[in-house]
């Protein structure tokens, strides 16, 4: 059995296949819900929404009618997690009441991206209750940046849940379309759920100070920005691989693994860490380049799998692990027998994403945040927390390498791509996870 430490890398269980109905209602994905297969939980988030019918005095015809309405929609049929938020667009038009949700944003309010005077930002934060933020991350990084940002703004109490990719998307649509307090920001990483959100006016609007210090890609649009582009790296067995580190290239991993010095595995295509990885990676390499990863590398789970399994001696080396993981790694016993670096030939960045939503009840506190997150306390804060800074003016004050420009200085800006936000990588999740599924015998 691991360690302590191993098992606080692991960050965290996936908590799938439960559904909490109460007021707060969440509907989680299906456990047979696969990235670019079916996904249950889209009926649960139609079912909870149904109820909204009942609250606005639908007759039992009108009701089942839009039952029906929904259900035939393609997008259901369709079931992918990349249609997501257009499926719960498309519910809140179906079952909301004519008149708007108690919390929702006016084109001439807080979803105007006009710049607002830090001033006025405080004393509006100052009459609201609290801010709430749906986030894909770890818990404990979270935290870290959150209480950094209350430092600043004591009066602001954060709370940050810690959910799945789409859950964040589900959960903030359920609860607008219901009037109930809701999420303030959404945090995920998911390309499909971000097009789907953007397009149907999910977030609002908003421009924080400061952003022409910062890489262009960390302007999605609309509203939309990168809040860390987390690298994937490599995390390797110091016993397995007696003392030596593991190769620096992805190429040269690849041909060890076929040659048999050593067992590799990959992240799983179903999670969209392991898709946005494999897009870019073919983007920059092509196909050839992944059917030769596919000869040796097996895909036991996500990042939490792969470390664990590295650090077990099941596998010798893992590439397109969490860059996350290099803070567990660096800093506790799990240092004793794991270590990490970057693939020079070819490092992916996955974009995790942030924008304020439309409802946020909070929008000021919200604002307030995102201010924060893009200045340098802000990019200290998530240096230290092991996101991703990308400030191209930004220098740790402690030495922390957790940063786009220590990353560039390990392995050429060449040999680094994000894969973006777009209608194009959300669109070929299902055919390139089929393909996917072909090189690595699946």
């Amino acid at each position: 059995m691991p360690g302590p430490d191993v098992n606080r890398y692991r960050a965290r269980r996936r908590r799938l296949g439960r559904m909490h109905v109460s007021p707060r209602a969440i509907a989680y994905r299906n456990p047979s819900c696969s990235a670019a297969g079916g996904c249950g939980w889209l009926f649960l988030v139609r079912n909870l929404l149904l109820a909204t019918c009942y609250s606005n005095g639908y007759s039992r015809h009108e009701i089942a009618r839009r039952r029906i309405v929904m259900t035939k929609t393609s997008l259901f049929r369709a079931g992918s997690a990349a249609v997501a938020a257009s499926a719960a667009a498309l519910l809140i038009a179906a079952c909301g009441s004519s008149s708007p949700p108690p919390n929702s944003v006016s084109p001439s309010g807080p979803g105007s991206s006009a710049p607002v005077s830090q001033a006025s930002l405080v004393a509006g934060s100052k009459k609201e209750k609290g801010l709430l933020i749906f986030s894909n991350a770890l818990s404990s990084q979270m935290t870290a940046v959150d209480q950094a940002f209350q430092k600043q703004y004591p009066w602001i109490h954060v709370t940050a849940e810690d959910d799945e990719d789409p859950v964040v998307f589900s959960k903030y649509t359920a609860e607008h379309a219901t009037g109930t307090r809701t999420a303030d920001l959404l945090l995920a990483s998911a390309p499909g759920l971000w097009v789907g959100a953007v397009a149907n006016g999910l977030i609002q609007p908003y421009t924080p100070p400061g952003m022409s210090d910062f890489p262009s890609f960390v302007s999605q649009g609309k509203g939309l920005y990168i809040f860390s582009p987390d690298p994937a790296i490599t995390i390797y067995n110091k016993l397995v691989l007696k003392g030596h580190p593991a190769p620096g290239t992805v190429s040269q991993i690849v041909a060890n693994g076929i040659a048999g010095k050593y067992k590799v595995a990959t992240y799983t295509i179903s999670n969209n860490f392991g898709y946005t990885a494999f897009y870019a990676y073919v983007h920059q390499k092509g196909w050839a380049a992944l059917d030769q990863m596919g000869k040796t590398a097996a895909t036991p789970g996500d990042g939490d799998v792969l470390g664990q399994d590295v650090a077990q001696g099941g596998f010798g080396v893992a590439v397109f692990e969490s860059g996350l993981a290099r803070g567990p790694i660096e800093t506790t016993s799990a240092g004793k027998i794991l270590g990490w670096e970057y693939t020079k030939d070819f490092t992916p960045l996955i974009p995790r994403g942030i924008g304020i939503t439309a409802g946020a009840a909070s929008p000021d506190s919200a604002r307030l945040y995102l201010n924060f997150v893009f200045s340098s306390a802000g990019q200290q804060a998530l240096c230290d927390a092991g996101f991703e800074a990308t400030s191209n003016t930004f220098t740790p004050r402690n030495g922390c390498a957790n940063t786009l420009k220590a990353l560039y200085a390990a392995v050429p800006e060449a040999n680094v791509y994000m894969t973006p936000f777009s209608a194009a990588v959300a669109g070929a999740q299902a055919s390139f996870t089929a393909r996917f599924r072909q090189a690595f015998h699946q």
